[in-house]
This record gives C-alpha cells, sequence and structure tokens, in this order.
C-alpha cells in the first residue's frame, strides 16, 4: 500500500490512539516502515501545533485527512488564498 499522505498535508488525527477527539496537524514526514516478511507499513509523522510529534500507521482509523471545505478554511487563515479582485 503507498502512503496515502504527503508531506504539507494537513490532516485530523486522534492522538489517544481511540479514533476520537480529533486534532489538526500537518504531516511533516510520509514513508514506509519495512520490516522483514511483512508487507511495507505506511507511516506519517504529524507536527501538531504545540510542536508535538506523533508517528501515526497510516492505514488506521487515528488520522484522516483534512475535509476539504476545512483545508480551505486553513488555506485563507495561511494567506494561501487567491486575494478577491472582484471590484
Amino acid at each position: 500500500m503507498a502512503n496515502p499522505y504527503k508531506t504539507g498535508e494537513r490532516v485530523l488525527v486522534s492522538r489517544d490512539g481511540t479514533g476520537a477527539e480529533l486534532e489538526e496537524g500537518t504531516v511533516i514526514d510520509a514513508h514506509e516502515l519495512l520490516i522483514t516478511d511483512q508487507d511495507p507499513r505506511p507511516i506519517a509523522v504529524v507536527l501538531f501545533e504545540d510542536g508535538e510529534r506523533r508517528y501515526m500507521d497510516a492505514r488506521g482509523t487515528d488520522i484522516r485527512p483534512l475535509p476539504v471545505e476545512e483545508a480551505d478554511q486553513a488555506a485563507d487563515a495561511d494567506g494561501d488564498a487567491e486575494p478577491d479582485t472582484a471590484e
């Protein structure tokens, strides 16, 4: 399985591993963990706003893509959105 996450992508993550109480974070590394006699395991390293880094199994329910509308709002807050030029 290829890693579904890319560096720089905003995601929702359950820090406590229950799949509940999701928090926003940023993927700072995405790779596959290779273990002898096992299939490669996709891993995403997520950085939270408080500075904590967490290694997440990208196949699990504890990490999800940020919904499109929230991702657009986050981009607007970061100043990545195109300026409104309508007059």
